[in-house]
């Protein structure tokens, strides 16, 4: 028989229900009674979901009527859902095993045949580009739903999530202290000799053990740790060569607590860094500094963007990408993007990864941080040194 224990939840039951009662609000203003959610972490946002199951069809749905959401999982994972939700049993529904097989399609039917059994509507709300919905998927999952309407909920939880309880806040200030003492770890690990997978081991094994009293987890999205010479590929892990001096790595990791990221970024260069680097680095890092003030409420991302250029313009560096977006769960989020055509506001205690990455073909540089936003500008997570990290 299953274990009756369960984990400790990330939340009290009442903050759950608050994000479910927002989500029922969103719901009714769209004039629908039922919604189905795939996105893992919208799941985890309203049931504190942590099994790691999403590579088979599973979702959660929402009703106007109903005081808990509906977990849709296969059968032996209903053991992970006991373990780590808020939910009554009653709202944790299984498919069979025996429903898998060379097709996915049969079990999205499955699932289609349990929301239909749950609820008498017919105008469902679904995450149309939910992941491993493609298309043949969507059609299987429609057969099984029948004769209802489909309307399109993409991001309405990137809108309700972009603000941080609490809570949230301080398990991102968890998540933080992680993964400074994580990147701290891979940075005194890199010594001539030494291999690029001993330095990203090392960083994977603290942002799994944690801290004292705190536990760590393996990381939702990779380390990044480009090495010279392709320093400015920004989404490489470590290969199997050794370092050597003249060796420049572009840090960028995310620790977890309970699916909730803390981002961080720095550049280390093994030797003497050359006077172009350290000139890149200090027109970032005096840009990224006049930018903070800016990341306040009501402040529109494209301010935030504006703000940046006006001190980084003109100073020799090329940079073509985005300067943030908001971080959450599972790190970004979908509710802001920092860029010149995003006009939405920042609210208080909303939450972004202010990230400066130099990704251009001649030369590679990061440096980010994860943020807060306040009423008097931003309020950094990160209590690292803000300097190029250098190696003698």
């Amino acid at each position: 028989m299953p274990s009756t224990q369960t984990l400790p939840l990330a939340f009290d039951v009442p903050e759950f229900r608050a994000r479910l009662a927002a989500v029922q609000a969103r719901m009714a203003r769209a004039k629908v009674e039922a919604l189905f959610v795939i996105s893992e972490s919208n799941i985890s946002y309203l049931t504190g979901y942590q099994g790691n199951s999403a590579y088979i069809p599973q979702g959660m749905l929402v009703t106007l009527q109903n005081p808990e959401p509906i977990l849709i999982l296969r059968q032996m994972d209903v053991w992970c859902a006991t373990a780590t939700t808020w939910l009554s049993s009653a709202n944790i529904v299984a498919y069979g095993e025996r429903v898998l097989g060379l097709s996915l399609l049969p079990v999205w039917q499955e699932i289609g045949r349990l929301i239909r059994a749950r609820t008498g509507t017919k105008h469902i709300a679904v995450e149309r580009n939910g992941p491993g919905l493609g298309v043949d998927a969507h059609a299987a999952l429609v057969d099984g739903l029948g004769d209802v309407a489909l309307s399109n909920a993409d991001g309405w939880f990137s809108e309700i999530r972009a603000v941080k309880s609490a809570v949230e806040l301080k398990r991102m200030t968890e998540a933080a202290r992680i993964g400074e003492q994580a990147l701290l770890a891979g940075i005194e690990r890199i010594a001539v000799g030494t291999s690029e997978s001993e330095v990203g081991a090392t960083i994977v094994g603290k942002l799994c053990s944690g801290l004292p009293g705190t536990a760590g987890s393996a990381p939702i999205a990779a380390v990044t740790m480009p090495v010279t010479p392709f320093a400015n590929a920004p989404h490489l892990n470590w290969s199997d060569r050794v370092y050597a001096r003249g060796s420049q790595t572009n840090f960028e990791l995310g620790a977890f607590r309970y699916r909730y990221c803390a981002a961080v970024s720095r550049t280390v260069y093994l030797g003497s860094p050359p006077p172009r680097l350290r000139e890149i680095d200090a027109v970032v890092r005096d840009a990224f500094e006049a930018t903070l003030p800016a990341v306040r409420t009501g402040a529109r991302c494209c301010d935030v963007y504006d703000t940046f250029w006006k001190h980084f313009d003109g100073r020799g560096v090329r940079k073509e990408s985005r300067i943030g977006y908001g971080i959450g769960i599972d790190w970004t989020e979908g509710s802001y993007s920092l860029q010149r055509e995003d006009q939405r506001e920042l609210r208080a205690d909303s939450t972004l990864h202010l990230i400066l990455g130099i990704w251009e073909p001649e030369e590679g540089y990061v440096f980010s941080e994860t943020l807060r936003v306040t009423d008097s500008g931003a309020q950094s997570f990160c209590s690292l040194p803000r300097q190029l990290y250098v190696i003698d």
